[in-house]
């Protein structure tokens, strides 16, 4: 597996982080679910499948992350470092 050298840092909601650590959607409402797996399927096809790296020891509120776009409003973030696995996407429903 090839990995990027250097991470892409992104602040994402702190709700989403147990669907990105663990493969964990659970935690999440239909609405949620459904934007993480649109920001995941368009993550994945423009860098790769995202591996986390480093997380911010302390979240920070944002009207204005990187979620955004997916319709998630302003709500406490973490700084994620993200590493990309080329030519490794998975599935995403």
């Amino acid at each position: 597996m090839t990995l990027n050298k250097e991470p892409l840092t992104l602040a994402l909601p702190a709700h989403w982080l147990p669907a990105l650590v663990n493969d964990d959607t659970t935690g999440l409402d239909d609405a949620e679910a459904s934007a993480f797996s649109r920001w995941l399927y368009d993550t994945t096809m423009e860098f790769g499948y995202p591996l986390v790296g480093e997380i911010s020891d302390d979240s920070h509120f944002a009207r204005y992350h990187d979620a955004a776009e997916y319709g998630v409003l302003a709500c406490d973030c973490y700084d994620v470092e993200l590493y990309f696995a080329a030519n490794t996407p998975r599935a995403v429903a």
